[in-house]
């Protein structure tokens, strides 16, 4: 008798489940821990079906969020989070925070920043100038991340984000592609980013690094930007120091 013959339909149902959310998801909020553990032990048990593929890509870029201590003062700052994110990718030991990039752009007020704001602020803190493209595409963020080797900054709609731990907020949201891989699931190959996301609070900080989401998850995210009246598919690309 194996494993699976143990249990009943509704328990073969949740280790699937739990399966899926771990390929498709990670990371996500809700009983995070016991359905990726749930996943792993079923995986140890019969070899699972979902398994890593050879290629994975990911650049070393330090993760920063909207909740640190450095980012207290305002709530609406998840692109200069980005930017900082980004700017000790080129310069490590920068101290500039969170609270003065976003200080910089607005002189106080709690507000949503503007795409060419975060340019003049990545420039003027981190002398970065990131380039904007409208229109991209998943094989241009392939391209910019993997090839020459550069975190991107995408504004998305986080309503279609089903990861993200903010379940209250659903608009313009800014994340940082660091990295793609690929995974084989039930004999399918998924291609998946993998993403900064800076709105992860309490003592989740580290939660919202590294996060995996399916290209179709993260195509979704990107292209219904125009939900927010925001432009789709925009990219901002570091383009020198």
């Amino acid at each position: 008798m194996t494993w699976r013959d143990a249990l009943d339909e509704r328990q073969r149902a949740e280790v699937e489940f739990s399966r899926v959310y771990a390929t498709d998801f990670n990371h996500g909020p809700a009983e995070h821990d016991r359905l990726v553990l749930i996943d792993r032990l079923a995986g140890l048990l019969d070899a699972g079906n979902v398994q890593p593929a050879t290629d994975r890509f990911v650049l070393d870029v330090p993760y920063h969020n909207q909740w640190e201590l450095d980012a207290q003062k305002y709530r609406r700052d998840c692109g200069p989070a980005c930017v900082e994110t980004v700017g000790k990718f080129y310069h490590p030991t920068s101290a500039v925070t969170t609270d003065a990039i976003m200080t910089l752009i607005t002189g106080g007020a709690d507000r949503s920043i503007y795409i060419a704001e975060l340019q003049d602020a990545a420039q003027f803190h981190f002398d970065v100038d990131l380039e904007r493209h409208d229109g991209a595409t998943w094989e241009d963020l392939k391209c910019w991340v993997m090839d020459e080797g550069r975190p991107v900054i995408v504004l998305g709609h986080y309503g279609s984000l089903r990861t993200r731990m903010d379940r209250n907020y659903t608009a313009g949201h800014y994340v940082v592609v660091v990295g793609f891989d690929r995974v084989r699931y039930q004999d399918e190959i998924v291609e998946r980013a993998i993403i900064h996301d800076p709105d992860y609070y309490a003592g989740l900080h580290a939660q919202g690094a590294f996060i995996p989401l399916v290209k179709d998850h993260f195509m979704s995210f990107w292209d219904d930007c125009d939900q927010d009246r925001n432009p789709r598919l925009m990219a901002l690309v570091p383009g020198g120091e």
